[in-house]
């Protein structure tokens, strides 16, 4: 008696769960007024997840991938939160990438995204055969990059220090 309790129950929140994808076809409500559009749904599959200002916070990623992978230091240091740009100043960062710009003509694609509340979303993207994790933050109003920690931790001791590390790990492109 229980295994059918159990089965019914079970077949009831998957007879809920599929049922409750929203409207589709011509159920899908009435069409907008003149002059009105109606924003495309997301493709199934895509790495963009339904939430409140994750577009505005992509567009953020996207625009610092573009830099790094151009070469533009100055410009990808200049969206960090102001707590990662505590902790790396613009000089530092400059030097490392300019002496040793692995990221540099490499195309950065995202591979995850995770909102995480309103105001913070996680990232996990792709640098050829490299794997990163990085966050986006909106602070006073507007999407901030966050690098992960370890990218902070490559330059806590200096921007010699992580340039001899970078070297010493074949990370940088052949002169």
């Amino acid at each position: 008696m229980r295994w059918t309790s159990g089965l019914l129950l079970g077949v009831a929140v998957l007879a809920f769960a599929t049922g409750c994808n929203g409207p589709q076809g011509d159920n899908a409500g009435p069409p907008p007024a003149q002059g009105e559009t109606t924003a495309p749904a997301p493709v199934e599959g895509s790495v963009v997840p339904e939430g409140p200002n994750v577009q505005e916070a992509l567009d953020v990623a996207n625009m610092q991938f573009t830099l790094l992978a151009d070469g533009d230091w100055a410009g990808a240091w200049g969206q960090w939160t102001d707590t990662a740009k505590k902790e790396v100043v613009q000089k530092d960062f400059e030097k490392v990438n300019s002496a040793c710009p692995f990221q540099k003509g490499l195309k950065i694609e995202l591979q995850d995204v995770r909102p995480v509340n309103m105001e913070l979303v996680e990232l996990t993207w792709r640098q050829g055969d490299k794997v990163g994790h990085s966050a986006l933050r909106l602070t006073g109003g507007k999407w901030q990059y966050e690098p992960a920690g370890d990218t902070l931790v490559e330059y806590a001791g200096g921007a010699d220090a992580a340039i001899a590390k970078r070297k010493s790990s074949d990370q940088c492109p052949a002169s």
